[in-house]
């Protein structure tokens, strides 16, 4: 038998590349750079450093290595450019604000551990009823809230199964199919992709029930499964998820890990300075910013997705009171979960609340902060049983015998939802602005960005603030304050501006990463439900950055002026150039007294 010859098929060259994108980016980034380390003689340690910085940025914002792992590159770049001993590098990676952070995660690995956060969940959302508007509400408010206190990937991965549930029956009501099939229990908060049972025209099918309980999420068979209506407001109550845990971040210190870089930064960059930040004028700051906030992304995501959606009724009201009636009563892990939040919550109120003397003040000074607390809570999540102890019992049996119980948070369960990554991005970013400043960059491109100084104060701020908005919709929010953080607060000591001017501002925005599902880890997990498009996420996303943007400026210019002193340069904020220079006139001296030993 014949067999003709088969000429094998070339694959195009861009597919080639494409495989190997990563791998031609990771070497030809050092190499593109390089003219950089010979472009200022002047200044070759501003250029090795700049060398550096920019290929970390290239890295994390093209994701070429893991995070993580590409934080980890000042270890290696620092010492070899000589910008900084490998010694010094390392301390940086854990500091006091990276133990804050570590503190704050485990009270909400607890939190996780206990169920607690879904009880609330379901608490506030059998209150607010069964109308797509007010459910809306009821979603942002308790991802707002609950993104105060523990990770926004975390309340995203929990409400994004609820809100799923939540769309079915009101598909179902809506198509006049009123049989109460719950379906919630397909999806788990450990599968954040599930996608919810719902139907097109005027009843779901079996097939389509089986298809969609099963977390199908394939963009054309949802389209095919719902309405047009229907998947509008699907979107608005997904998008409505991501944006208010994204916002409500921006509540506390420990909110997002952008804040935590900003008090760190300040603490590095002004050692000893007084600036009046501490938890509790956070939360007097930025809450009343977060609720405005909330309330009128609320009001947008109403007007775009839920005209002419369906609408709610008894039943699905029915529904979301029986979920929260059939949890079981709530347990002693629950109780002494809430226990220890809000005595953390005490301690970092109390150290230094600024109207009456806090009990930090009884120590040396600068040795008891935020980190202290939130250890010391840490290890009583370790030392607390999870039930109830037996000498708490009434016991009817003497001769029984003493049950072993478990703590509130162990070691398995932190290794299993504890984002160590997070704890080196965060290092990472501390150790890159620490190199920026010890080779001088940051001074440098502060006295280029000084050239603004013929635009008013306030033009300034709006500028830093849409940079970073821009900037952090490519990439992490850690990297951009991490970045950025530093940058400003050298152009506001050029412009004999308070640097909290900038420094403020500049943080809260790195949380306004709306428009791209890659901007955040709460955008990706709604984005991977398979409603929603990128182009539903610009759309409502670059909406949503211009209001939330209006609002922290108006916070700045009125609420922040006042409870900071905005308005006056202080002492504490003397332009490093002075320290330089003084540090260059005692090299002089010495070298003088070296080469004339006998004057």
């Amino acid at each position: 038998m014949y067999f003709e010859r088969l000429e094998p098929q070339k694959a195009p060259l861009w597919s080639n590349i494409k495989v190997y994108k990563k791998s031609i980016i990771l070497v030809l980034t050092p190499i593109l750079l390089l003219p950089l380390l010979f472009s200022f003689p002047n200044n070759v340690l501003e250029a090795r450093c700049a060398y550096c910085v920019l290929i970390m940025e290239v890295f994390w914002v093209m994701e070429i290595l893991p995070l993580a792992i590409t934080a980890l590159l000042p270890l290696v770049m620092f010492p070899v450019m000589g910008i900084m001993p490998s010694e010094k590098v390392s301390r940086v990676y854990l500091s006091d604000t990276s133990f804050l952070f570590i503190g704050g995660l485990m009270v909400a690995c607890a939190v996780e551990k206990s169920k607690l956060h879904k009880r609330i969940a379901l608490f506030v959302l059998s209150i607010v009823g069964s109308q797509p508007q007010w459910i809306m509400f009821g979603f942002m408010a308790v991802t707002g809230f609950l993104s105060m206190w523990i990770s926004n990937t975390a309340t995203t991965a929990l409400m994004v199964p609820i809100v799923q549930s939540v769309i079915v029956e009101l598909v179902k009501n809506h198509r006049g199919q009123y049989e109460l099939v719950s379906m919630s229990e397909h999806s788990s908060a450990n599968n954040p992709d599930a996608l919810p049972p719902t139907g097109r025209r005027r009843s779901l099918s079996v097939d389509q029930q089986r298809r969609l309980s099963l977390a199908s999420n394939k963009h054309r068979e949802i389209h095919e499964i719902l309405s047009s209506e229907e998947l509008r407001m699907a979107k608005g109550l997904l998008i409505s998820v991501c944006t208010s845990a994204n916002v409500g971040g921006m509540g506390t210190i420990t909110g997002t890990a952008s804040n935590l870089i900003l008090i760190g930064q300040i603490v590095k960059l002004y050692p000893g300075a007084d600036t009046g930040i501490n938890f509790f004028s956070w939360m007097v700051f930025a809450v009343p910013m977060v609720v405005l906030t909330l309330v009128l992304c609320w009001i947008v995501l109403v007007v775009l997705f839920l005209r002419n959606t369906p609408k709610g009724s008894d039943i699905v009201t029915r529904k979301l009171k029986s979920n929260y009636n059939n949890l079981p009563p709530i347990t002693f892990s629950e109780w002494a979960v809430i226990g220890v939040f809000f005595c953390l919550l005490s301690l970092w109120i109390l150290r230094d609340p600024q109207v009456v003397t806090g009990f930090g003040e009884y120590f040396k000074h600068g040795y008891v902060t935020d980190a202290t607390s939130a250890i010391l809570i840490c290890v009583l999540l370790f030392a607390l049983p999870d039930d109830t102890p037996d000498f708490m019992r009434k016991r009817y049996d003497k001769h029984r015998k003493m049950k072993v119980r478990s703590s509130l948070l162990d070691w398995k369960t932190v290794q299993a939802k504890f984002p160590w990554s997070v704890v080196l991005l965060l290092g990472g970013g501390f150790a890159m602005a620490a190199g920026v400043r010890e080779s001088h960059l940051s001074y440098r491109i502060g006295e280029v960005m000084s050239n603004l100084h013929v635009f008013p104060s306030l033009v300034i701020m709006m500028i830093c603030i849409g940079i970073t908005i821009l900037l952090t919709n490519v990439c992490s929010n850690t990297v951009t304050a991490s970045i950025f953080i530093p940058i400003v607060a050298e152009l506001a000591s050029s412009l004999s501006i308070h640097p909290l001017y900038f420094m403020l501002p500049t943080a809260l925005a790195c949380s306004l990463a709306f428009t791209l599902p890659v901007a955040t880890p709460p955008n990706a997990i709604v984005f991977a439900s398979g409603m929603i498009t990128v182009k539903d996420m610009v759309s409502a996303g670059l909406i949503i950055s211009v209001i939330s943007a209006s609002v922290t400026i108006l916070n700045m210019m009125l609420w922040g002026h006042f409870l900071f002193s905005l308005d006056q340069f202080p002492s504490w904020a003397t332009p490093p150039v002075v320290e330089e220079i003084a540090i260059s006139n005692s090299t002089l001296i010495h070298y003088f007294n070296a080469t004339n030993p006998g004057y």
